[in-house]
C-alpha cells in the first residue's frame, strides 16, 4: 500500500529518493536485542504455525523470517546512513517499540528501534535520540535504555490509563545514570493539535538543545490522528508534519542530517498514507498536500488544564535532573 502510494504521488521519481533493499536483521544484533529463550520461542512458532507472541499478537508459519526482514529494514537504513549513502531513511515496516528483551506483544516481535541503537553504539555514537510520537507508549524500547544516558527517549502518547500498554507515566524518568533521559508526556482523550503543539514547543526544543543528539530515530505517530480506530487523540496531519519538520531540522542542526524514520502504528489506511506523504515531503522536499481534515472536537478548557498540568509536572521533574533552566 505504501509503495503504491509513494509511486503514485511521485516520490519514487525524485532524484534524491532511492529504494534500498532491506537485509534481514543480523543474528548477532538480534542476540543483543532479545534473549536466546525468546528467540527460540519465536522460531518454534515460526516452524509449526502454532502459538502466539502475545494475546494480541498471533503467531504464524514464517513469523521469525518475517520479523527478521521487517525489523532488519530499520538497521539496513541505519547502515546506509553510516556508510554515507543517504542522510535519512523511512521504512513503513519499522517501529516495533512494544517488544522487550524477553517477550513481544502489541503487534511487535523484534524491537528494531533497540536493535538500531545497539548498531549505533557499535559505531561509536553516544548521544542517540529516540523521538517516539506513536500514540501508544513505547514500553519495550523504554525498558532497554532506562538506565542509559547515551540514549534519550522522548515519548508523546495518550494517557496510559486509557490506552495500551498502560505504561509511560510522567514519573517514569529513568534510573541511575539514566535518570532524566526518559521523558514521558501523555495526553487526555480528544486532545488535538493546539494542546499537542503547545506541549511540544514547551518541552522538545529545550530537551534537544540540551542533549545535542548525534543520531535521531523518529516514530511520527500516524495513529494519533483523529480517524485512527485504535486510539482517542484528535490530531491532524498538520501536527504530524509540524513534528516531522522540527525533527528533520534538528537532525540537520545536531546530527549532520542523520535521521531514521519508522512508521510505528497507524490503523486507518487513508491517514497512514497521508502521514507517509507528510513525512516523505519533509525529508525529500517533494511537494505533497493531504486532503482537508475536520476533527470532531476542539481542545476545551478541561483538556487545556490537564495538558498544562502534565507539562508542568514533566518540567518540574526532568529539567532539574538535566540542569535545564
Amino acid at each position: 500500500m505504501v509503495r503504491d502510494f509513494l509511486k503514485a504521488s511521485g516520490f519514487l521519481d525524485q532524484p534524491n529518493v532511492t529504494n534500498i533493499i532491506p537485509r534481514p536483521l543480523d543474528t548477532r544484533i538480534l542476540a543483543k536485542t532479545h534473549s536466546s529463550a525468546y528467540i527460540r520461542y519465536v522460531q518454534r512458532i515460526s516452524e509449526t504455525g502454532e502459538g502466539e507472541i502475545d494475546i494480541d499478537t498471533p503467531g504464524f508459519k514464517g513469523i521469525y523470517e518475517n520479523a527478521l526482514v521487517t525489523s532488519g529494514a530499520t538497521v539496513t537504513g541505519v547502515d546506509a546512513i553510516l556508510s554515507g549513502e543517504i542522510e535519512h531513511f523511512y521504512t513503513p515496516t519499522g517501529g516495533f517499540h512494544h517488544a522487550s528483551y524477553d517477550r513481544g506483544g502489541g503487534f511487535c516481535v523484534f524491537n528494531d528501534v533497540a536493535a538500531s541503537v545497539y548498531r549505533l553504539k557499535e559505531a561509536g555514537f553516544r548521544r542517540i535520540l529516540i523521538a517516539d510520537f506513536d500514540v501508544h507508549h513505547g514500553n519495550g524500547t523504554q525498558s532497554y535504555f532506562y538506565d542509559d544516558p547515551e540514549v534519550m527517549v522522548i515519548s508523546f502518547h495518550e494517557d496510559p490509563e486509557w490506552l495500551y500498554p498502560h505504561e509511560g507515566h510522567l514519573h517514569e524518568t529513568g534510573v541511575g545514570l539514566g535518570q532524566g533521559y526518559n521523558i514521558n508526556m501523555h495526553f487526555p482523550m480528544d486532545a488535538g493539535d493546539a494542546v499537542y503543539k503547545y506541549a511540544f514547543d514547551r518541552l522538545v526544543p529545550k530537551l534537544l538543545d540540551y542533549y545535542k543528539p548525534e543520531f535521531i530515530l523518529f516514530l511520527p505517530g500516524f495513529d494519533a490522528h483523529y480517524r485512527d480506530p485504535l486510539a482517542h487523540l484528535n490530531l491532524t496531519t498538520d501536527m504530524i508534519r509540524y513534528v516531522a519538520q522540527f525533527i528533520h531540522d534538528s537532525a540537520h542542526r545536531w546530527c549532520n542530517g542523520r535521521l531514521g524514520i519508522v512508521s510505528g502504528g497507524g490503523y486507518h489506511p487513508d491517514t497512514f498514507r497521508w502521514g507517509v506523504g507528510e513525512v516523505m515531503s519533509v525529508i525529500s522536499g517533494h511537494r505533497h498536500q493531504s486532503p482537508p481534515q475536520h476533527p470532531p472536537f476542539e481542545d476545551d478548557d478541561e483538556i487545556w488544564q490537564i495538558v498544562r498540568s502534565n507539562i508542568s509536572e514533566v518540567e518540574g521533574i526532568i529539567f532539574p535532573l538535566l540542569g535545564i533552566g
